[in-house]
């Protein structure tokens, strides 16, 4: 691996800044100063002009992308400078070395991975020779960005020394210089798509060779029950012309994301003057706005259903576990050995050493319910986002865009974009949803005969474990495809409208009911199959809400924020007649009680009643014959409905969740009069901010993800809503109101680390200055000039 931490670099770029600066309140200059004695300073190699505005939002302008980028890199770590330190090491596989091998990776806590097979997975997947690769293949635009964003990050890094950090990093061994290097590594996490499965590739080894997977027999025995490959989700509404109030688009976008530091959003305001002007949020690493608006149009992303990965089945040679049969050839799998540096208890060093194995299609993945590597059976994973090098480029493009035309534009001929659907609206009226990005290619007559008959249930959730022993089973290679192996963008599915366009990580089937996506392959886009409780929702939400007349701003602020339950209509009377029914022990009298109680909705004053509803309902609808009235496809948004309690085993699951949900709130002291705002909230290393929303599955649009387990009584929120935007545009320029749920800054010392977060719990949108006049007139505008000649 390249650029080690290095305490003394970052020692020595200190010393340089202290020497070389003539430093205040509003202007960097390290180049020196200058008189008759000397030649005259040579212009900074970078100069990027931050104004910050009220919650920390910095707007960035400079004359070219390498300033850009530094100022973005600068602004970044003024606010998360720990979190991206972190970051840097956990993608370059070194976090055994600074934190021992045994802690929970820095990926989200639902996946499970400590930092070992972390390492050892992000040591195969950065190997050095794809990031360069990588590299080499951004645009010179892009090279400048990222360039740029480097040293930004290293000018703060040199200006405050190793002792003057924050807290969380003050004098870490992890904290380095960076280089572009490691914003190619950052960019290859973002994009790829199994992040879920970072352990299980990490850690997979042949049978008997330090794993223990389950025995072929078992695993057909058993249901398979694979973690999802990501824990990412969204909603999003395009308004054109003929829905909206006023003649103009109007966008909301809602992400739903992990509250941790992996995946973080950022807001920020980029200009080049005559080139760009963005303003949106970003991601760790990311020198883009990734979700925003610009002058004349919005947009917003939504996880996608297609396949970006599939699982291929190896059969393996019965002489040897590593070797696998293809049209009856043995072949020899890829093999490297990665060692990695590991921290021990006592603080001296040592290293850990794995022999990861791989195809020419990707790594091995083994799960060991259902996907183990056993004596006759391995499976490995194709992403093809593991050669997907137009990331950056693809919102790079997105943030130069003029018009809604060139933002479609840019995503067709690049198709960069790893996992998401685009939804975007413009000024003039016109929206757009796009399910565009690279997909594996394999037409339906081909897939139905590849998918591995005893594990097609797992297609039917999207993930497809295809034969590996038949070269017919590879992805086709089509012209005019982004990459080898996925569908041209021209085949993918678009739709325009000037009434409204939604996705709520369904297909793409019903962006728009008057004008049904169908017919796509299955790996593409699927339809006529149950749609998404908030799916559901958005639809049923638009219909009403346009019966009454066009709509306004505010009409998506409250269907982002308002904390309706899709399903409590559909469900709540049936479970409740169920409780008129069940037996009655105190369980199950407390949580019918609490049941009876509850107003129906997601809000802080919401009773104890949605909790228990949400565990009841999620365990149950997973079970067949769970609804009165099944799924019909010629009428997705009112099926399915009902609650078939009269069922004696929906019945038994019915009380046995019920049950278990009231003795977990019992146990852990919450009163069966308390309120969402007691028992729900967010705490991050400061004081508890009451957080409101509920489990998506339920169709709320504001998804609140929490913790299994509560903590003093508390529930931690994990995920869920984070950057939200509502954008409407005037003759002035756009009208964007948001939220950040965390806030700015991961730094608990920060002012900028909760203010957002109480906005957000009192739902308070904060609305966003565009124009320069607008900036100008914030009352905590601080503005600073900040240039570096290295």
């Amino acid at each position: 691996m390249t650029c080690k931490p290095n305490v003394a670099a970052l020692a020595a770029l200190s010393l340089l800044a202290a020497c070389g600066s003539n430093d205040n309140n509003d202007h960097d200059n390290h180049n020196g100063n200058h008189n008759g004695n000397h030649p005259p300073a040579a212009q900074p190699r970078y100069q990027a002009t931050i104004q910050r505005t009220s919650y920390g939002i910095p707007h960035i302008e400079a004359k070219d992308e390498a300033g850009l980028g530094f100022g973005i890199g600068y602004a970044y770590a003024e606010d998360n400078a720990c979190l991206l330190a972190s970051e840097i090491a956990t993608v370059n596989g070194d976090r055994s070395r600074h934190f021992g091998p045994d802690l929970a990776s820095s990926e989200n806590p639902d996946f499970a991975v400590n930092n070992l097979d972390s390492d050892f997975f992000f040591r195969q997947w950065n190997d050095d020779a794809i990031v360069q690769e990588a590299w080499q293949a951004q645009p010179a635009e892009v090279q400048a960005l990222m360039r740029g964003y480097a040293a930004g990050f290293n000018h703060y890094l040199a200006e405050r020394g190793v002792a003057g950090l924050p807290q969380a990093c003050r004098n870490g061994s992890w904290v380095r210089p960076m280089t572009e290097l490691d914003l190619i590594r950052l960019m290859r996490r973002t994009g790829m798509t199994a992040m879920g499965w970072i352990g299980h590739i990490g850690a997979t080894q042949p049978p008997g060779q330090g794993s223990t997977p389950a025995p072929a027999a078992a695993r057909t025995r058993q249901p398979v029950r694979l973690p999802p490959p990501r824990l990412t989700a969204s909603n999003a509404v395009a308004i054109g012309r003929e829905a909206s109030a006023d003649g103009g688009g109007m966008l909301l976008g809602q992400p739903h994301l992990p509250w941790g530091d992996a995946q973080r959003f950022y807001q920020l305001h980029l200009t080049i003057p005559g080139k760009m002007d963005v303003m949106g949020a970003t991601l760790p690493g990311l020198p883009a706005v990734g979700i925003g608006f610009t002058r004349d149009f919005a947009w917003t992303h939504t996880t996608d259903t297609s396949a970006h990965a599939t699982v291929y089945a190896l059969q393996l040679d019965r002489q040897d576990p590593t070797r696998y049969i293809v049209d009856g050839q043995s072949r020899p799998m890829l093999r490297r050995t990665i060692t990695v540096p590991v921290k021990h208890p006592d603080g001296s060093m040592g290293t850990r050493s794995r022999t990861l194995y791989s195809t020419g299609d990707g790594p091995l993945f083994s799960h060991p319910e259902g996907l183990a590597w056993t004596s006759t059976t391995a499976y490995v994973l194709r992403d093809a986002n593991a050669v997907n090098h137009r990331v950056v480029a693809q919102w790079y493009r997105m943030n130069l865009a003029k018009s809604l035309a060139e933002l479609k534009d840019a995503n067709l001929r690049l198709a960069g974009n790893p996992w998401n659907n685009t939804i975007a609206a413009d000024r003039a009226g016109n929206t757009l949803m796009m399910n565009v990005s690279p997909i594996a290619n394999l037409p339906d007559d081909a897939l139905a005969g590849c998918v591995v008959p005893e594990l097609s249930e797992l297609a039917k959730a999207g993930l497809y474990v295809l034969d590996g022993s038949r070269a017919a089973c590879a992805w086709r290679n089509e012209p005019g495809a982004p990459q080898p192996g996925t569908v041209p963008a021209s085949r993918l599915p678009v739709l325009e409208r000037r009434d409204y366009v939604q996705n709520a990580n369904d297909s793409a089937w019903l962006s728009n009911p008057a004008a049904p996506l169908a017919g796509f392959p299955a790996l593409v886009s699927r339809d006529s199959e149950e749609q998404g409780a908030r799916t559901r929702l958005a639809l049923s939400e638009l219909a009403a809400r346009l019966g009454k007349g066009r709509l306004t701003p505010a009409d998506l602020r409250e269907m982002a924020l308002d904390n309706k339950v899709y399903l409590a209509p559909l469900l709540l009377p049936d479970l409740l007649a169920w409780c008129g029914t069940a037996g009655a022990t105190a369980e199950l009298a407390t949580g019918c009680a609490g049941l009876a109680a509850w107003t129906g909705d997601a809000g802080l004053d919401a009773g104890i009643g949605l909790p228990y509803f949400t565990a009841t309902m999620l365990d149950t609808l997973a079970m067949p014959g769970a609804w009165s009235v099944p799924f019909d496809p010629d009428d997705p948004v009112h099926t399915p409905r009902g609650l078939n309690y009269r069922d004696p085993a929906i019945s038994q699951q019915l009380a046995d969740s019920l049950a278990g949900v009231v003795g977990l709130f019992e146990r852990a002291g919450i009163a069966a009069d308390a309120r969402l705002r007691d028992f729900q909230v967010s705490r991050r290393g400061g004081p508890a901010v009451p957080i409101h929303g509920g489990e998506g599955a339920l169709g709320i649009f504001n998804t609140i993800d929490v913790v299994a387990e509560p903590h003093d009584g508390r529930f931690e929120v994990r995920g869920g809503t984070t950057y939200v935007q509502v954008v409407g545009f005037g003759a002035d320029g756009p009208r964007a109101e948001a939220l950040l749920a965390y806030s700015q800054s991961a730094d608990p010392a920060s002012p900028h680390h909760a203010d957002q977060t109480q906005r957000f719990s009192r739902r308070e949108w904060i609305t966003l200055p565009f124009t320069a006049a607008e900036i100008a007139a914030d009352p905590a505008l601080k503005k600073r000039v900040i240039s570096s000649s290295n």
